[in-house]
């Protein structure tokens, strides 16, 4: 609900925009008339054979679609959505865990499913063998796991103790 408000708020902002760059050419192209009756004639009757106007007005469509287009593609699918899917102590933890689940990729999820299916620790090299990565990129799904808090990393000899975080290793197995 939250994406929606903000996702009205920038398209009010765009049109809001639009209109008010409509108003300034319109007092810019036409200075002795009034800027509100030539945008009514616009509305009315559509744009006068000698006013330049719609390749201004088009140019500023598109930019203005341009802009809210990419504001939307940022905060829609560039911002992170990890940051409030577990608030400790509010019971649905296995919720959490599920949202948490579809957002992680095909390799993060192979991780994590190993690390389920051993009890939820085990060694980053075996976890490299049965996930059917190379040992580079374990390492580097395995870090970003843990920068998003999902595992917990441990030196071991020469390789790392994954650990699945506590509250997502509860939430799978809640009942």
């Amino acid at each position: 609900m939250e994406k929606l408000k903000i996702l009205l708020i920038m398209l009010v902002s765009a049109a809001a925009g639009l209109a008010v760059s409509g108003y300034i050419l319109a007092l810019f192209l036409t200075p002795t008339e009034s800027p509100l009756e030539v945008l009514s004639q616009i509305l009315t009757k559509g744009f006068p054979a000698t006013f330049p106007f719609l390749v201004l007005f088009s140019s500023l469509l598109f930019l203005c679609t341009v802009l809210a287009s990419v504001v939307g593609v940022i905060y829609f699918l560039v911002l992170p959505e990890m940051k409030n899917y577990y608030a400790p102590g509010n019971g649905n933890g296995r919720e959490n865990t599920a949202m948490v689940l579809k957002t992680l990729k095909a390799e993060e999820r192979s991780i994590v499913h190993v690390l389920d299916a051993h009890g939820g620790t085990y060694l980053q090299k075996y976890i490299t063998k049965e996930a059917g990565l190379s040992r580079l990129r374990t390492h580097r799904v395995v870090a970003a796991l843990s920068e998003r808090g999902i595992v917990q990393v441990e030196k071991h000899g020469n390789t790392n103790q994954v650990r699945l975080a506590k509250w997502f290793h509860d939430g799978m197995h809640q009942t």
